[in-house]
């Protein structure tokens, strides 16, 4: 998010999973020409469709792992009798992970694995993921200024059609705001 500036929106009951907007606003981005390289999202996110939603438009899927009550304990990297295999790249047309042993001594060295939201295309504890993650400030702040300075906060209406009508108004004129300080600068000669 380099312009801080909403790409698309929707507006759905405090009871709908987030989840459910995610591919619809992905398509939305992409009919726009829009074409993320990565889609970085909170524990919400982290289910297998929303991690195939994500990579079917070319990007990286970088969420926060989501613990579930029934699973069982696992790690991302695998393992053999030598330790845990370390990251070795990703090809991200096909989908998967490298990963080498940690000794060289197994046959073969290092194994591709088909990537998932148990083993993502970017390592959840990998410094990149750390990196993209830590982008996600930049939404937070974004909420924090859309909710507070242009009031999508306190809101004076009820129904969903008309909360959605007043978010739009919000957002048609913070991108208003945005387009007129860009031509307000001059252009260098």
């Amino acid at each position: 998010m380099r312009t801080g500036l909403p790409l698309a929106w929707k507006i759905e009951t405090a009871k709908a999973a987030e989840l459910a907007s995610l591919e619809p606003l992905l398509a939305t981005i992409v009919r726009r020409g829009f074409r993320p390289e990565t889609v970085v999202g909170d524990t919400g996110y982290d289910y297998a469709p929303g991690h195939d939603a994500v990579i079917r438009i070319g990007a990286l899927p970088v969420f926060a792992r989501r613990r579930f009550r029934n699973e069982r304990e696992w790690r991302e990297a695998p393992e053999c009798e030598h330790g845990t295999w370390t990251f070795a790249g990703a090809d991200a047309k096909n989908c998967r992970t490298k990963w080498r042993c940690p000794t060289g001594e197994c046959q073969p060295k290092s194994a591709w694995v088909k990537a998932d939201r148990r083993r993502p295309l970017v390592p959840r504890g990998s410094k990149r993921f750390g990196m993209l993650y830590a982008g996600r400030s930049a939404v937070e702040r974004e909420f924090g200024t859309l909710k507070n300075f242009y009031a999508l906060a306190p809101l004076r209406v009820r129904g969903k059609e008309r909360v959605a009508l007043h978010a739009d108004l919000v957002m048609l004129a913070r991108l208003s705001q945005a387009l007129a300080r860009a031509r307000a600068v001059p252009l260098a000669a």
